[in-house]
């Protein structure tokens, strides 16, 4: 698994857009956060949801997804070291992005965010894993939080983004319901990466 993340790390960082995208995912959330921390919280979650959907569904985009499981024929294996390389790389994005809110004095909306991070990173891998396409998964994702859980709920409801945004906040409820969310699509996942790889 150490020999795919170093591959899956190595791969992304090597390709300049992606340091372009994280460079500007970091200065605009330091940005965000002098006018509201909370609004910076949910610009780390775009961004670091955005990488890991990228890093694992690049693979069945470009077809690479056949030498990535040569590699390590044993898929749940390298659906963990995804996982990990999503989680690495969207607290680097966080961290950085969060120097303006920790100079604030915003220390619990800090500390929520990065406990919440790396469970992001895990959903996004794992929706990616089964949906493979990204422009679907980010409508069928956005579709979801601007009308299910803003519009039809108002965000009071606990589904995904909302628990997300809870658990930021310093919530303990708000994390374990959404880590329960994280559970139930690593899951499907699990399953999902199993699939063939010609759809």
């Amino acid at each position: 698994m150490i020999a795919v993340l170093r591959s899956e790390l190595h791969r992304t960082l090597t390709i300049p857009s992606s340091w372009v995208s994280m460079g500007a995912a970091i200065l605009l959330g330091m940005s965000f956060a002098l006018f509201s921390v909370e609004f910076w919280s949910l610009f780390v979650a775009l961004g670091v949801f955005g990488i890991a959907v990228v890093i694992s569904s690049q693979h069945y985009q470009h077809r690479t997804a056949v030498l990535l499981f040569l590699g390590q024929p044993r898929r749940l294996r390298a659906l963990a070291a995804q996982c990990l390389c999503a989680i690495l790389l969207g607290l680097v994005v966080a961290v950085l992005s969060g120097i303006t809110t920790i100079i604030a004095g915003e220390f619990e909306q800090f500390a929520g965010t990065m406990a919440a991070t790396p469970l992001l990173a895990i959903f996004g891998v794992a929706g990616a894993t089964v949906i493979r396409r990204p422009v679907a998964l980010f409508i069928g994702y956005g579709t979801w939080f601007v009308f299910a859980e803003g519009l039809a709920f108002r965000f009071q409801q606990p589904l995904p983004f909302t628990t997300f945004m809870s658990a930021a906040g310093g919530n303990p409820q708000g994390l374990l319901l959404f880590a329960g969310y994280v559970a139930l699509a690593l899951a499907i996942s699990a399953w999902a990466v199993r699939r063939d790889l010609t759809d």
